[in-house]
């Protein structure tokens, strides 16, 4: 049998699954620990309250899962088109307020019979709730999956995450616990953010499906805060004029609505742009931002410069001048084809922006011989003409916090949202710590 680590996947060669979840010590704490599994379809939701499958509802509508004795049989020959994956959990129940989560577990596991084995780390988790694997379907074949995913609430929230009506708890009064503020706060933000989304489902599904996914990307990280103020900032250099014309900056624009209407501040995106000049377009929201790039080009011709300094200047001058500076994160995601003529002004603008609670997230567009992804400012690999400073301002010294992250892709539209989210995501949390830790913030 395969031993498989986070991530990895392996095929499973018959048309049925025997998957047993696992976890030790039988109850945390106390309190009881389940197991359930979800039937997904491509936009990783449940088809309908049907396809949840636990110790209440123990066979899916169409009986290709079952639950018996504490073991889920699967028919994956007869699973209908419409279901993607099947997710698998384990969630401990009525743990909001007890300080009891799966960090105090000494093991977690998935397997699927005869084929592969997946122990997830626990380790200094949190959550109460841990999406440990799943099955899914790849051109017509079935492979686990080893997840490994904490996600923060119960059973409840995490059946509402995949799309099941759950109706709510009576309210109980947990005990205080002076130490536990943090969660509570984020607790209280996730939940307000479910109520939206079931607001927006009707008028926006596919923005709705977008924003899942950034929750995805950040549950696998450790926020500080779960909430902040977005900005956009587009290159609209001559050489980005194709670019505009493809539509790709446009899909690119969805996924940047999504990230806002996650954090939620306000749920808009300041947007600038930027060439030989700088300007402050506005702002988008829900209602807008389908028609962005036609109204922007509208109003903006393309220039035929490229200068960063200017805009970056423009932002921080911008956010500095508000009533709450300090108060929320302002991540801004720059995007951009191309090097910049005023190095010196750029370089000068991070530098003073790494005592100031903005984060830069710099995506640069261009082919490079390799081709792909270049993520995370790592130094590997050939980058286009320009790109080069850009990773240099990832990793420039003299910096209060590393207030600066790089990645660069051939084409916007190329990686999957799960993959652009991810990147989007990659040093965002672990800046939001540094920052509180060197007191960018007020209380």
């Amino acid at each position: 049998m395969k031993a498989l680590t986070q991530g990895g996947n392996v095929a499973i060669p018959a048309p049925q699954a025997y998957v047993s979840i696992g976890w030790a010590p039988t109850r945390i704490g106390n309190l009881d620990v389940d197991a359930s599994a979800f039937l997904l379809g491509p936009s990783g939701r449940v088809r309908s309250d049907d396809d949840m499958i636990f110790y209440n509802q123990p066979a899916s509508g169409d009986g290709c899962v079952k639950l018996v004795d504490g073991r889920f049989m699967i028919d994956l020959a007869r699973m209908p088109a419409g279901v993607e994956r099947v997710a698998f959990a384990i969630t401990i129940n009525e743990a909001e307020g007890t300080g009891h989560n799966f960090g105090k577990a000494t093991a977690a596991f998935m397997e699927v019979a005869g084929v592969a084995r997946y122990d997830a780390a626990t380790a200094g988790m949190s959550e109460t709730a841990l999406i440990i694997g799943e099955l899914y379907r790849r051109h017509g074949e079935w492979k686990m999956k080893a997840v490994g995913q904490g996600f923060a609430g119960g059973l409840a929230p995490l059946a509402r995450h995949f799309g099941i009506v759950v109706d709510d708890a009576p309210a109980r009064t947990p005990p205080p616990d002076p130490g536990d503020t943090h969660r509570s706060k984020t607790e209280a933000g996730r939940v307000e953010l479910e109520k939206k989304l079931v607001s927006l489902e009707k008028k926006d599904p596919q923005l709705v499906s977008l924003v899942k996914k950034v929750q995805v990307s950040l549950e696998k990280k450790r926020l500080v805060t779960d909430r902040a103020k977005v900005a956009l900032v587009l290159d609209i250099s001559g050489s980005m004029q194709s670019l505009y014309r493809s539509g790709k900056v446009q899909h690119f624009v969805e996924r940047a609505m999504a990230v806002a209407y996650r954090f939620d501040d306000d749920g808009e995106i300041d947007v600038f742009l930027f060439g030989e000049g700088d300007h402050h377009y506005g702002s988008l929201n829900v209602g807008s931002y389908r028609g962005f790039v036609q109204n922007m080009l509208r109003q903006y011709g393309l220039e035929g410069g490229t200068r960063y300094g200017r805009v970056m200047r423009r932002i921080r001058e911008f956010y500095s001048r508000q009533p709450d500076w300090g108060q929320l994160p302002i991540y801004v995601m720059f995007v951009t084809d191309g090097g910049t003529e005023d190095r010196a002004l750029s370089e000068k603008m991070i530098l003073e922006a790494s005592r100031e609670p903005i984060h830069w997230n710099f995506m640069a567009i261009g082919e490079r011989s390799s081709g792909g992804l270049f993520g995370g400012g790592k130094k590997t690999g050939r980058l286009p003409r320009g790109f080069d400073f850009l990773a240099y301002l990832d990793d420039m010294p003299g910096r209060l916090v590393d207030n600066a992250n790089f990645f660069a892709v051939d084409d916007p539209s190329g990686p999957s949202d799960e993959q652009m989210f991810d990147l989007l995501m990659e040093e965002f949390p672990s800046w939001q710590k540094d920052a509180h830790d060197a007191g960018l913030f007020r209380s």
